[in-house]
């Protein structure tokens, strides 16, 4: 639920931004709502109907500050830690070491402004750990949201802004909201990856909105310091994994089959490693088939140890496709998806088809960039890593019927979990802002996400280690291993 400049990773907001009937980000989106909802209109040309003229049209595009009500907070702080998190979640224990609660009330009290930036590597229940966080440090913190979450409806709104969550409105007045509440020693949280990532031991690109607002309350701290308004100003990285407290094999085994008949493929048998190569393997050949690319049925001749050759042969070719019709595409592969869907944008109204078979291939393209071999390539797997596979799997491919629809927006993992969370070392912004008065403001906001973005990944390494000597799910032979060629 969590965005920053980017949206989450939702079924209906993917097909919102991917689907067949494109007509411009926002108004795709707001339609989908104004559809169930009569006070809701996405075109501000057409009254909403039933409501008398002159009446103000809700819109999910209007930004609105929060309005956070101390009693609903610790209401809802409650639900989250009883309801969500321990029985929706299936998250039996929160560990949170004392000495990283220590590092974060240091950063996080009333006499400092803090902007804490986790990793995201899963959706919905990333939000519900940071608010277990806020609840030990700051219950009154405000969190950024995506505003087609935020701004569903007047009233769904309503009780967002009284839960203190920031709406991330294009053009819209939440970072100058943000500055000013962590100010005031509250802090405020956003997930600076902007989209759940579904990958448990990677950092992906940050996008520099929790730098840009550290630094503006770093400035106003100077500017404030003959008033006695000065105050210190945080970055906060924190990172959490979440393991199985048992083998979950059986749980997996299902999430497979579900895939399997979902998408009208050959059920498999066998082990759960053998089922996982065998999914992947059969799910490359259907979109290769469905996308109009080459089939990969040579490369994965010798089974699933071919796997990842045949897939970089498949994105080879999705992003040669897409630079013949939008030209080069940025190295950098986080980069030239955004580019991609501006130019799909622009092209929406004089080539609907081709726009059409476009979204597909782009959306191929960032579910195979997410497997990456470097993290899946080994020669052992850990359940963990199957589970985040799958659930990306799902998310992109499964999107039709209630049942996906939910299992997508509230994703219930398949067995019972311990989140594991760690506080790295806060990023001194004032300390930084004074040192580099002379330096190019650009070039030392840069360096500073950089940093925040080195200390996420290098505390997420030391989890990784830490955690791999604890008992836990069994890890599987991999059968996607190259080495198994040889």
């Amino acid at each position: 639920m969590r965005a920053t400049a980017r949206t989450p990773a939702t079924t209906w907001h993917t097909q919102a931004v991917l689907g067949t009937t494109w007509r411009g980000r926002e108004r795709i989106v707001a339609a989908r709502w104004a559809r169930y909802r009569r006070d809701v209109t996405s075109d501000p040309e057409t009254p909403a109907r039933g409501v008398p003229a002159g009446k103000p049209r809700f819109t999910p595009l209007e930004y609105r500050d929060p309005a956070p009500v101390p009693w609903l907070i610790a209401l809802m702080t409650g639900i989250n830690r009883n309801l969500i998190l321990g029985a929706l979640m299936k998250l039996r224990r929160f560990d949170l070491p004392e000495a990283d609660l220590a590092r974060l009330r240091k950063a996080v009290h009333p006499g400092t402004a803090a902007f804490l930036g986790p990793a995201h590597p899963e959706f919905l229940t990333d939000w519900m750990i940071d608010k277990e966080i806020s609840a030990r440090c700051s219950p009154l913190m405000a969190h950024w949201a995506s505003y087609e979450i935020v701004n569903a409806s007047p009233l769904i709104r309503a009780f967002w802004l009284a839960n203190n969550l920031i709406a991330n409105v294009p053009g819209g007045g939440g970072k100058a909201y943000s500055v000013a509440w962590a100010r005031q020693g509250h802090g405020v949280l956003l997930h600076p990856e902007g989209t759940a990532t579904w990958q448990g031991e990677r950092v992906s690109p940050l996008l520099p909105g929790i730098v840009d607002m550290a630094w503006a309350a770093a400035e106003a701290g100077t500017a404030g310091a003959t008033s006695n308004d000065a105050r210190e100003v945080w970055l906060v990285p924190l990172v959490w994994q979440l393991r199985f407290c048992a083998d979950a094999s059986t749980g997996l085994e299902r999430e497979i089959s579900h895939i399997e008949r979902g998408l009208s493929l050959t059920l498999s048998h066998g082990a759960l490693g053998e089922r996982f190569g065998a999914l992947l393997c059969r799910l490359l050949s259907r979109q290769c088939e469905r996308l109009g690319l080459t089939s990969p049925e040579l490369g994965l001749a010798a089974g699933p140890a071919g796997y990842f050759a045949a897939q970089a042969r498949v994105l080879a070719e999705l992003q040669d496709m897409l630079a013949a019709r939008y030209g080069p595409l940025d190295a950098d592969v986080v980069r030239a998806q955004f580019q991609i869907r501006k130019a799909i944008r622009e092209r929406g109204q004089t080539d609907p088809d081709g726009v059409r078979l476009d979204r597909a291939r782009l959306l191929e393209l960032q579910r195979l960039t997410g497997l990456d071999p470097r993290l899946y390539d080994r020669s052992t797997l850990a359940q963990e890593r199957i589970a985040e596979v799958l659930k990306r799997t799902r998310s992109s491919l499964l999107t039709r019927g209630f049942a996906n629809v939910f299992s997508n927006t509230v994703p219930v993992a398949v067995a019972a979990r311990t989140v594991h969370v760690r506080v790295a070392e806060p990023i001194a912004v004032h300390t930084l802002l004074q040192s580099r008065r002379t330096t190019d403001p650009g070039m030392a906001r840069a360096a500073l996400l950089a940093e925040h973005a080195l200390r996420l990944q290098h505390a997420l390494d030391r989890l990784s280690a830490a955690l791999s000597t604890l008992p836990g799910a069994a890890a599987i032979d991999n059968p996607l291993h190259r080495a198994k060629t040889s």
